[in-house]
């Protein structure tokens, strides 16, 4: 699927989206939607892109969708009456020199919806097989709420028959204002005081599994998350009081069946009367975890999340040993009283023995204790067991996706990963991280996590598109396939919603009958009925898979070892100029682009995402020297990197300060307030131009200084500081996102702190100026001097502290003493540099607005707003509870 997840805008009068630099005149412009399909191949967008530009049109929105190599796309531009006729000439001329049909119509400016901001994200996984009527079934419930798939994403490395753990689609649904995700989870109430069918229970009865969350244009957790276990069939396969009675050989059947959950575990608490510490203990060396508990806690550990127990049912000591065992941050457990090295039967605790505290209270607790969000809080388990249904909903709306497990039923914990939004691409590569004793055993050579094969069967591959998104269609299109729950299943089904109001529908249907042709007239005929355009495009799926083949070892290959990354930036627009010179550049190298995602929102488009595949036959490297070529010619930005799990797993970010959180030069403005202004510069230049070392040049300048009072001097330095536009920005949504960040500088330290307090950040290195008993400069420094290769070493310090690895580390920087930082760095980024750490750096900024560097990690403005919208509520909550 190539699809561009848009932020979408209010008004396409006011959307200059990819132009050549200028504004729209006055002049009255009208829309033209141009759809196309065919067989897939390198250069498409290229070709049409260069007509385009040519008629000096302004594209409002595009998207690509891919279907088993068939391809369908559209463009929305926006044009000059009198230019119409002529683009739209050449652009069918275009399409039939390159084997590819296309439409065109002309929707009034009025359909184009507003941007919508209550949107749901819903992670559907299963080790069974996709059919139709679990989707028809999902959408009816979330249509009969009001709801609407808009996005369904369905990659090749999420398939069983190519990854061979799971199947898993990802949607995004538009909600209506005031909806609660409640409602999804446990359906709508009614009058009787029950409810209408649920989400989960339609899932359940086609043995998946749901994950529901507010969307915030990021797939998975953040570092800045909760994440809170249960301890009985979660991170144990069992009861751990059951497993603590038959340890000291008593056997837990003996308990009444009959009585409340609590009643239960009291009587279970009482059978252990008698018993020791010292026998309880010896159990624990015998315990074993849930399949997958280290493979799930070390992946979210190593994004920094921070993780908990809560139970009611289980014992300290269990508590503990998984504590230590997983690596988890907090324990919330009851406890057995314990008499003389003998347990009691009751719980600890004395005349509070019997309190029993709410989950919600506790939840909150943690939260508020590490600063983090409540829908940053992930619970795993079943917290909702035994709630009222009230609370349970209250329960639902309060905090972040609940994930529903129980190892009696789902038997392996790395389904969480799945649920939250990791990839078959990322849990192999998180496997592999793994000891080798913890290692789970899984099939496939050569850098595949294995395959299974595919049932055998008819393939059928159709488009489905519309001119207006509404709500069922998914449940429209497969409403003659629902009552076929055996004997047919969807291989692959994606969908994409575009500007303005239309949507794209691939599936590729595996008909496990004698008689496919008769289910293939059902569904053109549902179709039409429905105002449904519908078009059989297996033969160009056929072609295409000459170019691109579609054995589940080119798949892996497809979505994993050659899938890369490139961002491009421009400032305060991407052109069409710079665009089109990607796309060339990219299709002269046989480069496909699987997936376009919008960064930016609001009127311009300055940021955009493409995920590409590289052909065997071509040199990372190569390509991305072209890039950097092409980025330069046209004055843009492009970054180019492999899409790997790495990406998601940064946590620290080292700043460089002058000219790169500030604007200013410490040093000159220190000398300018000091009268030394010209005699500094010299030193300076002299240093430039290679006549002094990085220390003499300092050691010179500081001398300068000698005689004035330090504190007045930094105070008027300071009073007039220049923050980079964007570097608040930045430094609030790495914050809000669980990075730790730190200013190392060769400017002096006072000023670094009070960058420091303004950023939010960390840690803060720089130089320190002796200063006498009467508090005036002496003109020397005292102390270590923050050299290039004392950054490069801090930088690996600050990575030790926080425990990660060097590779999880970002630095910025604009000037030589920078470059060993930035090149040990796992993603090194010279920001408005010198023309020689652009030589030796791989990413370049040049756009002067700091918070593009959010780019560059994969979060677009969307989620960046979302998520320091976030950290304020938290901080407003916090500061209200402190009054």
């Amino acid at each position: 699927l190539i699809v561009l997840q848009r932020e979408q805008i209010g008004g396409v009068t006011k959307a200059m989206a990819l132009t050549n630099g200028h504004k729209h005149d006055e002049q009255q412009h009208g829309l033209v939607v141009m759809r196309g399909w065919g067989s897939d191949k390198p250069g498409i967008s290229d070709a049409f892109l260069k007509i385009v530009r040519q008629h000096q049109c302004h594209v409002l929105d595009m998207g690509q969708f891919l279907l088993e190599g068939s391809l369908m796309f559209n463009f929305v531009l926006d044009v000059l009456p009198e230019t119409s006729a002529a683009l739209m000439n050449n652009l069918s001329r275009c399409a039939n020199e390159l084997n590819l049909q296309v439409d065109f119509h002309f929707p009034e400016r009025e359909e184009v919806e507003a941007q919508c901001k209550v949107v749901a994200g819903i992670t559907i996984v299963t080790r069974e097989l996709i059919t139709p009527a679990l989707l028809h079934d999902v959408d009816e419930v979330l249509s009969h709420q009001g709801c609407m798939i808009t996005d369904i994403e369905h990659r090749s490395d999420n398939k069983r028959e190519n990854a061979c753990e799971y199947n898993k689609l990802q949607m995004l649904v538009q909600c209506p204002p005031g909806f609660r995700l409640s409602t999804m989870t446990c359906g709508t109430p009614t009058e009787a005081k029950g409810s209408t069918k649920s989400l989960q229970a339609v899932c359940w009865e086609h043995e998946a599994e749901v994950t529901i969350r507010w969307w915030d244009a990021m797939n998975r957790p953040n570092g800045k998350s909760l994440v809170v276990f249960g301890l009985s069939h979660v991170l144990y396969p069992f009861d751990c009081l059951d497993e603590a009675l038959r340890g000291v050989g008593v056997d837990p059947s003996s308990v009444d069946s009959m009585g409340t959950m609590s009643e239960q575990q009291a009587q279970k608490v009482a059978l252990l009367k008698g018993k020791t510490v010292e026998e309880m203990s010896s159990i624990i060396g015998r315990l074993q975890f849930t399949p997958g508990a280290h493979l799930v806690c070390s992946a979210l550990k190593r994004m920094g999340c921070r993780m908990a127990v809560l139970t009611n049912t289980g014992l300290q000591i269990m508590a503990d040993h998984a504590k230590r065992e997983l690596g988890l941050d907090f324990i919330l457990c009851r406890d057995l009283e314990v008499v003389d090295g003998v347990y009691t039967g009751n719980y600890a605790g004395g005349e509070l023995s019997d309190i029993r505290f709410r989950k919600t209270d506790l939840l909150k607790l943690m939260a508020d204790r590490e600063g983090i969000s409540c829908r940053n809080v992930v619970t795993i388990g079943e917290p909702l067991l035994g709630l009222k249904a009230a609370n349970a909903r209250s329960f639902l709306d309060s905090f972040g996706p609940n994930v529903w497990f129980n190892s009696d039923k789902l038997k392996d914990l790395s389904i969480l990963l799945y649920l939250l939004g990791f990839n078959g691409s990322d849990v192999h590569a998180l496997s592999s991280l793994q000891k080798p004793s913890l290692k789970r055993k899984r099939s496939g050579e050569n850098g595949s996590i294995g395959t299974v094969t595919a049932p055998p069967g008819k393939n059928i591959l159709l488009h489905v598109s519309a001119r207006v998104c509404t709500a069922g269609q998914i449940k429209k299109v497969l409403g003659p396939l629902k009552a076929a729950k055996s004997g047919m299943e969807l291989a692959t089904f994606k969908m994409c919603r575009l500007q303005p109001g239309g949507i794209c529908l691939g599936l590729n249907l595996r008909v496990h009958q004698d008689s496919p042709e008769q289910i293939l007239k059902d569904l053109l005929l549902a179709s039409s009925r429905h105002g449904l355009e519908i078009k059989d495009v297996g033969e160009q799926a056929s072609e295409a898979s000459k170019i691109f083949p579609r054995t589940p070892s080119a798949c892996w290959e497809h979505y994993y070892l050659n899938r890369y990354l490139i961002t491009m930036v421009q400032q305060p627009q991407i052109s069409a100029a710079a665009l089109s010179t990607l796309f060339g550049t990219l299709a002269e190298n046989g480069v496909n682009i699987l997936r376009i995602d919008r960064l930016s929102i609001g009127s311009f488009l300055s940021g955009m995402q493409f995920v590409v595949h590289l052909p065997s036959t071509l040199e990372p490297d190569t390509l991305s020297q072209k890039l950097a070529a092409a980025a330069k010619q046209q004055g843009s930005d492009i970054a180019f990197q492999q899409d790997e799990l790495e990406r998601w797993m940064r946590r620290l970010v080292v700043f460089d300060m002058d000219s790169t959180l500030i604007q200013q030069e410490v040093i000159d403005e220190l000398a300018k307030h000091a009268g030394v202004e010209s005699q500094v510069k010299a030193i300076t230049e002299a240093a430039m131009r290679g006549e002094l070392n990085f220390f003499e040049s300092l050691k010179s300048r500081v001398a300068l200084l000698k005689g004035h009072n330090a504190e007045e001097l930094f105070s008027r330095v300071k009073a007039k500081l220049i923050y980079t536009p964007g570097a608040k920005k930045l430094c609030d949504t790495l914050k809000s996102m669980g990075f730790k960040m730190a200013v190392i500088s060769g400017g002096f330290l006072p000023v670094a702190r009070e960058v420091q307090r303004h950023l939010g950040l960390d840690y803060a290195f720089a130089n320190t100026l002796e200063v006498d008993e009467a508090g005036v400069l002496t003109g020397s420094t005292s102390g270590p001097v923050v050299t290039p290769e004392r950054k490069r070493a801090l930088l690996a310090t600050i990575a030790n502290v926080e425990g990660c690895e060097i590779k999880q580390t970002i630095a910025v920087g604009d000037g030589a003493n920078d470059i060993p930082m930035l090149n040990t760095a796992g993603l090194g980024i010279a920001f408005c540099a010198k023309p020689k750490v652009q030589e030796v750096t791989d990413f370049r900024i040049n756009q002067k607005d700091l918070s593009t560097v959010l780019f560059l990690i994969g979060v677009s403005e969307r989620a960046a707003q979302g998520l320091t919208e976030e950290a304020k509520a938290v901080s407003n909550t916090a500061d209200t509870a402190g009054k």
